[in-house]
């Protein structure tokens, strides 16, 4: 009797070790999500958090035992298409070999959309950054945002707490031309150019590629020299052939960003890329160069991902006619000088001639420049006007430098104002200022002295008083004459 209980109580510590070693190998876990948002807007979008699979975690959280959570047995043998006898492992393969597809992305999405399936907790975004769920049993969840913008996300609890980073469909793509989504720019300007984007969730992938492509427009002029590149990461300044690269083909741009998978860690931070480029003569007056950034990422060079965005920049016309300030009769012959502000020190802007009364703003390459503007002779339609292309929507200041022939100079000079606005960033403006009218009056000729005609007039005058007096005098002495008889 007493082997037997000796016997049985040694089977007893055996098993509740075994069992203490189990349950050391495998312990019931609680943890949180913790969702990173990044650069995102999430603004009233809801996230809504679901449990695909039970599982087992090991204690050091390093692997776990699944089994397909109750609610979700339907989405296997169904919307995956694993039969009614599916297992947690073939479930545990289906989700391992598809989870980054678009395709068994949405076909979760919409099995707990139509089911319907309540979620285990809904986060609502707001202009914070970060959002963490309450303690969640062990298991492995997706969450479904409430926006088509972005993609769902699947992670395990494992631990205290699991960190997730939200993942666009593309990553945000911002362009600026002068912090503006248009502009415009006078010839010859140089123009500084801003993009945005972010750090993708590169999670699973052991490779990733991040470039920037920029294809200028014929109106603009960009080198590598003059580039004046900025990449930053976050906090962090890039620093060029070391960790990004510059190729300048034509009107072709490349920035790409070198081993870029070692950003992993940041996903959600943003990068920023800076760059200059000069408005040349190709610019088109009234019309717009348009230009659109791509961002092309992802984990195949052969096949990447794209986002895009686009700005615009304009020059304006201006024309000037000279007119005589009476009659209204358009004036040739007189000159100008144009100075860019409000006032007349400095330089006064080149001008490349194009046709009568015809200019475009010179660009440093332009050889034959002239500062001078002529209003022209011709027929009607042509004469006495001056038409300029390429300048900026600023304020210009006109100064006459030569009148008309037989027309007093202006004095004061001209101020101009050009303003250009729009309500769909670019696409289409209204333009005022654009159009002046410089009147000049003839001048009456000022008194002479000296000259032949005073004199004669004189000689005729003095001529005439001493007639009168010879006539006088003689009819007195006649009078005389016949008294004395």
């Amino acid at each position: 009797m007493k082997n037997m209980l000796k016997k049985l109580g040694t089977l007893t510590l055996t098993l509740m070790i075994m069992f203490s070693m189990v349950t050391s190998v495998f312990a019931a876990t609680q943890g949180t999500i913790t969702l990173h948002t990044g650069k995102h807007n999430v603004n009233g979008v809801e996230f809504k958090v679901y449990k695909m699979m039970n599982a087992t975690v090991t204690e050091d959280g390093q692997s776990a035992a699944y089994t397909i959570a109750d609610n979700f047995k339907d989405f296997f043998v169904t919307n995956a298409n694993l039969g009614s006898n599916v297992t947690n492992e073939q479930a545990y393969d289906h989700i391992k070999n598809n989870v980054k597809t678009t395709d068994f992305q949405n076909k979760v999405k919409e099995y707990v959309t139509t089911k319907p399936l309540t979620a285990v907790e809904t986060l609502t975004g707001t202009d914070a950054k970060t959002y963490t769920t309450k303690n969640l049993e062990a298991g492995y969840y997706v969450i479904i945002p409430g926006s088509e913008e972005f993609t769902p996300m699947f992670t395990t609890v494992a631990k205290a707490n699991q960190n997730i980073y939200l993942k666009g469909k593309t990553p945000d793509v911002d362009k600026k031309v002068e912090n503006q989504d248009w502009t415009s720019a006078q010839v010859g300007d140089t123009i500084r150019f801003k993009v945005e984007s972010m750090v993708p969730n590169m999670t699973g992938f052991d490779t990733y590629t991040f470039k920037l492509t920029d294809k200028m427009s014929n109106g603009l002029t960009v080198t590598e020299d003059t580039l004046n590149e900025n990449v930053t990461i976050g906090n962090k300044t890039l620093t060029k052939d070391t960790e990004y690269t510059v190729t300048v083909n034509g009107h072709d741009i490349t920035i790409e960003i070198k081993n870029f998978i070692g950003y992993k860690d940041q996903a959600n931070e943003a990068i920023v890329f800076e760059y200059d480029a000069v408005l040349n003569e190709n610019a088109v007056t009234a019309g717009k160069e348009t230009n659109t950034a791509n961002v092309e990422y992802g984990n195949d060079p052969n096949h990447l991902n794209k986002g895009t965005d686009t700005v615009i920049v304009r020059t304006h016309k201006l024309t000037i006619t000279k007119t005589d300030g009476n009659t209204q009769e358009k004036l040739a012959g007189a000159e100008f000088n144009l100075f860019k502000g409000n006032n007349t020190t400095g330089t006064p802007i080149k001008f490349v001639k194009t046709g009568e009364g015809k200019y475009k703003v010179a660009t440093a390459s332009d050889k034959t420049t002239t500062e001078t503007l002529v209003s022209p002779k011709g027929a009607d339609g042509v004469k006495g006007i001056i038409i300029i292309d390429g300048l900026d929507a600023e304020t210009y200041t006109l100064v006459e430098t030569k009148a008309p022939d037989g027309y007093n100079k202006l004095d004061n000079p001209t101020t101009i104002t050009i303003e250009a606005t729009s309500n769909n960033n670019g696409t289409d403006v209204t333009v005022t200022g654009d159009t002046v009218t410089v009147e000049n009056n003839k001048g009456s000729l000022l008194p002479e002295t000296g000259g032949m005609g005073t004199v004669l007039f004189t000689v005729v005058g003095v001529g005439g008083i001493l007639a009168v007096l010879y006539s006088f005098m003689k009819s007195n002495k006649k009078n005389k004459l016949n008294e004395n008889k």
